[in-house]
């Protein structure tokens, strides 16, 4: 009788082992991230690889985020990536989708703000307050999103000096908002991912497109496109969303995803506004040393343009109505307001 009343201790003890080697197990979530944008981007060191720990301290190792080896699947399907969860988390440009994401155009409109460190956070603040009650990303988590850098006219001819010479131009367009712009301007929009830019560029598909300085570089097109015309607020800019897999996100105790938006949210936007801010500096030094030649619009090109571009507030406010945010008029002045009281705050 004590033989077996041992064995079975014995067995019990294996047991809990194994319970408690299991549940340890079962307490470390991975996210797989999905990595698709270049190794160089101006984000990833200093923004998004220190998260990617962050979130491993925050949560005490219950959670860390593993970056893939490379992207699962395309630049333009990294939202489907996410929400069928063939990767857990990934930065997507909802711009790549048209008509997919037509509330976040908000943040590509033209003509907005110079400073990313300005317009990233606001457009966060402004995406929190009025437009995530619509659940434009459903089936995924956002952990940050954010506006990036607003691009000007990159061209491998001249400086533009008056909008006529926009016309006929073949440009790559980032999204259904810069397609709408370069219509506006007469020029011939190619909607293309950025991944493409390279090939569109060295092959003469495209005479230029809207670019920050700093992707310039990070696509190493410099030595073709060598004319950069500065447009005061920009033509517009890409929006960025950092998601998650929801049926993952929801799987990690309360406690450990309180932890993670702490440190994502505003902050991360905020953090990438400013990182972007700083690699425009650098990346303008860099191309001027390079021999691109830039020059701020003049006031009669910034006439033209502002004229050029009048619909196109109207028409977000429209494309917003049609799905379901009534009050698309009063968020983008809320939006504008946003941006004039942290651009007064610098």
């Amino acid at each position: 009788m004590k033989t077996i009343l041992k064995t079975l201790g014995v067995a019990a003890l294996a047991n809990l082992s194994i319970g408690l080697a299991t549940a340890g197990a079962a307490a470390e979530t991975v996210l797989t991230y999905s990595t698709w944008l270049p190794p160089g981007y101006v984000l990833n060191e200093p923004v998004l690889k220190p998260w990617s720990a962050e979130v491993e301290k925050v949560t005490e190792g219950r959670v860390r985020v593993e970056w893939l080896p490379k992207a699962v699947g395309s630049a333009a399907a990294q939202f489907d990536v996410v929400h069928d969860g063939l990767a857990d988390v990934s930065i997507i440009l909802p711009g790549y989708t048209p008509g997919r994401f037509p509330i976040m155009e908000i943040g590509e409109l033209p003509l907005l703000e110079n400073d990313p460190a300005v317009l990233s956070p606001s457009f966060y603040r402004v995406y929190d307050q009025y437009l995530k009650q619509l659940k434009p990303f459903e089936g995924t988590h956002v952990l940050s999103i954010w506006a990036s850098t607003p691009t000007h006219i990159v061209n491998d001819s001249a400086i533009i000096t008056d909008v006529a010479q926009l016309k006929g131009m073949k440009m790559r367009a980032p999204s259904a908002t810069a397609v709408a712009i370069m219509n506006q301007l007469g020029i011939v929009p190619i909607q293309k991912p950025v991944s493409e830019m390279y090939e569109l560029a060295s092959t003469g598909v495209v005479d230029g497109t809207f670019f920050p300085f700093n992707p310039i570089l990070d696509w190493k097109v410099q030595d073709i496109f060598k004319y950069v015309t500065v447009v005061d607020g920009g033509l517009g800019q890409s929006v960025l969303a950092l998601l998650v897999n929801e049926r993952k996100w929801n799987a990690i105790s309360e406690e450990d995803r309180a932890a993670i938006m702490e440190i994502s949210g505003e902050k991360l936007s905020l953090a990438a506004g400013k990182v972007y801010a700083k690699g425009e500096e650098t990346s303008r030094k860099a191309l001027e040393e390079g021999g691109v030649t830039i020059k701020d619009a003049s006031a009669e090109l910034m006439t033209q343009i502002e004229k050029a571009l009048e619909p196109i507030d109207q028409a977000w406010i429209k494309k917003a109505e049609e799905e379901g945010l009534a009050n698309a008029g009063e968020v983008l002045k809320a939006f504008r307001a946003e941006l004039d009281k942290g651009a007064g705050a610098n």
